[in-house]
């Protein structure tokens, strides 16, 4: 073929193959056999799949790989054979499709499962990856597929050693059950929104149930703005018929709800389990000369996950409440950090959430007293209390990446700027395709009026592309009022200014009242001017019951809230 994947991609709808293991089940493999071991003692025979799918009209070939990787291999004592069993499918594709069809190598889970909830590390599963798409690389591949993925941060594990270990493009596909949530409770717009930002080329699902159940997952994934997502149901749930078992969806079946896929913004079709080279023909014949379907990205509109929530930050939405209090340089906290009292950290987020915080900023720098591996503990005790999306204000970059690796969403960065000491943390946003908050401060100092806090904003905007994968808030920059009291308005100034021109804002609320004494009375009236200036986001002291009554009335005042919600609130 003389056009890369991703050209096709752009150009056309894309029709992938169906079921291996069907197929296989027809060549006489049986139950609990290593299907990968074929690829060396029977490769006709998947060379004879690929062909009769390529004939049915598929544009793409899965690789038999999906359970090459050393774990799924040990059960068959086949563990060290990984690299030969991946180079082999990968050429037994190629010499089938004759340029026919893309050869794309299929990667599925390991079977285990990943900390904190397994015994699984993170480096052992990306090391166990990274062996994998490295030889299926090598055996000339022109994609990779992540598929079947329940636990979103394996499908992170994955993508990350493709994207550093391999120059192929990527596809990453999840697996929900009827709730819409795979296994690890993520539901498809997180999934979609994290794989992406992280660098998938496409992101989507396969697997779990029949179409319809994978229409209504593409309905959400939509909803993310990611402009390439693949489809590709099981021939409908399994059911048994004399003793057999059945999948009950025809080919014309998937052929209708393929059309609806496209129609609805996906880019890729396909089936899985069940299905067969009649189903990709009844496919590929009713989506052929389809047009994509383009996928609108939402302006104004900013989104951070953890695993299983999604917060977003737009104009018209409620003003989304970031905790503060896990501050290393707040009271409450270093007494918590100097004791390493785990459990405390814990509930001083927990308490915030409860108070109304929808995520948590952490500001824990290493220091004598707290250890990088303290930090990253600290991370994952947060994720198994209750999963709550994280904002890290962390300015040593190994710290950041770090963090930023092993959390398993899609994190905000507070915070960068024009300051040359913050051109590292402006690499890292873009390799981890990070949510950002952006400080409106000078390369070299801080601003002094609203025009310098708009000046830098708009050139912190201008630093990024849409293929950076990073979305901005703009930070304007509060200052005390016993230091600068001049300084307030200023801020109010580019807030509005900012919040015409569509840009996102936040605040740091509690430097307006730094060194003063009734510290909330000036937080609670500085916040419902800001409010009223287009504020989008906010961190503050969600324990303040007063201060979280003001946000609430001043929304409602603005048109933010609904005044039925306030109603709610206080009756």
């Amino acid at each position: 073929m003389n056009y890369s994947f991703l050209d096709a991609l752009r150009e056309r709808i894309l029709v992938f193959d169906g079921a291996m293991g069907t197929m296989l089940m027809r060549y006489g493999l049986t139950s609990g056999a290593c299907s990968e071991e074929w690829n060396i003692s029977k490769p006709e025979r998947i060379e004879e799949i690929h062909r009769s799918y390529i004939a049915a009209g598929a544009d793409c070939i899965e690789t038999n790989t999906f359970g090459a990787n050393r774990f799924r291999l040990s059960a068959h004592h086949l563990d060290d054979r990984v690299i030969e069993l991946n180079i082999a499918g990968a050429r037994i594709a190629k010499k089938a499709s004759q340029g026919r069809a893309f050869v794309v190598g299929s990667v599925g889970p390991t079977g285990k499962i990943l900390e904190p909830f397994g015994d699984l590390s993170f480096e052992d599963a990306y090391n166990a990856f990274k062996e994998q798409v490295m030889a299926l690389e090598e055996g000339g591949v022109d994609a990779i597929i992540i598929e079947t993925m329940g636990d979103l941060q394996e499908a992170r594990v994955a993508l990350l050693a493709c994207k550093e270990n391999t120059e192929l493009p990527v596809i990453c596909q999840m697996s929900f059950s009827e709730n819409l949530r795979t296994t690890s409770g993520t539901p498809p717009e997180v999934s979609a929104l994290v794989l992406w930002s992280l660098g998938a080329d496409v992101v989507g699902a396969n697997c779990s149930m029949g179409s319809d159940g994978l229409y209504r997952v593409l309905e959400r994934m939509v909803l993310s703005g990611v402009p390439y997502i693949s489809i590709q149901p099981n021939a409908g749930l399994p059911i048994i018929e004399d003793g057999k078992l059945i999948y009950p969806e025809t080919p014309e079946q998937l052929a209708e709800f393929a059309v609806k896929y496209v129609e609805l913004g996906a880019s890729i079709v396909g089936s899985c389990c069940g299905s067969t080279p009649e189903h990709t023909k009844a496919i590929s014949n009713a989506v052929r000369g389809l047009k994509r379907t383009a996928i609108r990205k939402r302006d104004s509109y900013l989104a951070f996950t953890s695993r299983t929530r999604l917060i977003e930050v737009g104009k018209g939405l409620p003003v989304a409440v970031i905790g503060e209090k896990l501050n290393a340089y707040a009271e409450e906290c270093k007494s918590l950090l100097d004791a390493k009292d785990m459990d405390g950290l814990v509930e001083l987020g927990r308490e915030q959430v409860q108070s109304g915080a929808r995520a948590i900023d952490m500001h824990i720098p290493v220091s004598s007293t707290v250890e990088r591996e303290f930090i990253r503990e600290l991370m994952i005790n947060f994720q198994q209390f209750g999963d709550v999306p994280l904002v890290f204000d962390i300015q040593e970059p190994d710290t950041l990446e770090m963090a930023l690796r092993i959390y398993p969403g899609r994190a905000l960065i507070n915070s960068i700027s024009l300051e040359p000491s913050r051109e590292g943390i402006i690499d890292l946003a873009r390799k981890y395709g990070a949510a950002i908050v952006g400080l409106t401060s000078g390369r070299y100092k801080l601003p002094v009026d609203a025009d310098e806090r708009i000046k830098n904003g708009e050139e912190l905007i201008s630093l990024f592309n849409p293929k950076d994968r990073v979305d901005i808030v703009l930070d304007p920059l509060v200052f005390s009022v016993g230091v600068s009291p001049e300084q307030a308005l200023e801020t109010l100034k580019a807030l509005e200014h900012f919040n015409s021109k569509g840009y996102l804002t936040i605040i740091g609320l509690s430097n307006i009242s730094y060194g003063l004494p009734k510290r909330s009375l000036l937080n609670r009236i500085f916040l419902s001017m800001a409010v009223s200036n287009g504020l989008d986001s906010v961190i503050l002291d969600p324990t303040d019951k007063d201060l979280m009554e003001t946000l609430i009335a001043s929304q409602t005042i603005t048109g933010r809230i609904s005044v039925l919600d306030y109603i709610k609130k206080f009756k």
